[in-house]
């Protein structure tokens, strides 16, 4: 499996595969430090919901490790704490996973016994990442089982989350039961992970797809060429509304236009139930260069401004189901298990 993020306990790094250089090289960074790590974070060398939070947690080792000797060693980390979590601010994974660590970490000892109890929690992330996903994904296959054309956008395998993935580990499961006929992969612009590392995933594990730029996406389901619509998570709302990747927005509007099932797959530690809609989601916008730009050239006039929102909401009533580790849900919720 591919293996995104781990810890080098010899070298006392995290050791990060740069999404941003895929699928042209796999090149493999040595983050010695807790700011190459937050850098690593807001650039989308690491990226996908799931793998954020497990990344948080290694953050936390990097912050212990350079807070221990300094005076204020408490503080200090506290405000390194601050800037981990708030590195992406849409997907909750990053600050729930790092605060679900610290609820159980005794802050008052001594740095060492505090950067141990982190790493048995990271152990612990670690197998419920991949049972999760594994859980998930069996789910879904059961839920589509016999739908064998399945779009999707974005990247939500094992570069997202550390396991088999959620909706692309749901198409891989449907592979591995010869319940596929192809998987449609939108482009997702401006950053296209859905050209550059769903397309990787793919292609490495031999299971059948085409891309497609995002805009196709609802003129094929109007030739009933979609069998489902499956998407990721960075954030659930109690009443349902999902935030993910810009464009998936466009998905649900088509799909219940052409009456196409439309689902979402996301671990339960994707839904922040503290928030009541996701009109309270707050919405990364990133470098307007990312739109201005492809490869590096513009291709927009100097004088041109751009809007680069990285998310979009999706109301709860597009949604027909949400595909878990707890099993298949329905909105809204109380509780999720």
């Amino acid at each position: 499996m591919i293996k995104p993020l781990e810890y080098d306990r010899e070298r006392g790094t995290v050791v990060v595969l740069d999404q941003t250089r895929l699928p042209h090289e796999e090149v493999y960074l040595q983050l010695d430090n807790f700011d190459q790590l937050v850098e690593a974070i807001r650039s989308l060398r690491i990226r996908g919901a799931p793998l954020l939070g497990l990344a948080g947690a290694y953050g936390l080792v990097l912050a212990v490790r350079e807070c221990e000797g300094l005076p204020d060693f408490k503080d200090a980390l506290m405000a390194r704490i601050h800037v981990l979590v708030n590195a992406r601010p849409t997907a909750v994974n990053l600050r729930k996973e790092v605060e679900e660590i610290l609820s159980d970490v005794n802050l008052d000892a001594e740095p060492y016994e505090i950067a141990a109890m982190v790493f048995e929690k990271i152990v612990e992330l670690e197998a419920r990442l991949q049972e999760d996903d594994l859980r998930l994904s069996l789910y879904g296959a059961d839920l589509l089982r016999g739908k064998t054309r399945i779009l999707t956008i974005c990247n939500t395998g094992s570069l997202a989350t550390g396991g088999i993935g959620t909706a692309l580990g749901i198409i891989k499961v449907k592979h591995q039961r010869h319940d596929l006929k192809i998987a449609y992969l939108c482009e997702t612009r401006p950053v296209l992970q859905g050209a550059r590392l769903s397309a990787w995933e793919l292609s490495k594990e031999g299971v059948p797809h085409y891309l497609i730029t995002d805009n196709t996406a609802p003129y094929l389901m109007s030739l009933g060429e979609v069998d489902a619509v499956v998407v990721g998570a960075d954030r659930i709302t109690r009443n349902g509304d999902t935030a993910n990747k810009i464009g998936t927005l466009m998905l649900a509007v088509a799909a219940k236009r052409f009456g196409v099932p439309f689902y979402v797959a996301a671990p339960t530690s994707s839904f922040d139930l503290s928030l009541e809609s996701g009109s309270q989601i707050p919405i990364e916008q990133r470098d307007p260069s990312e739109v201005l730009m492809i490869g590096g050239t513009r291709i927009a006039p100097e004088s041109t401004k751009a809007l680069n929102y990285a998310f979009d909401v999706t109301p709860a009533e597009l949604i027909d189901a949400y595909i878990t580790e707890a099993g298949i849900l329905k909105a809204p919720f109380d509780e999720v298990v």
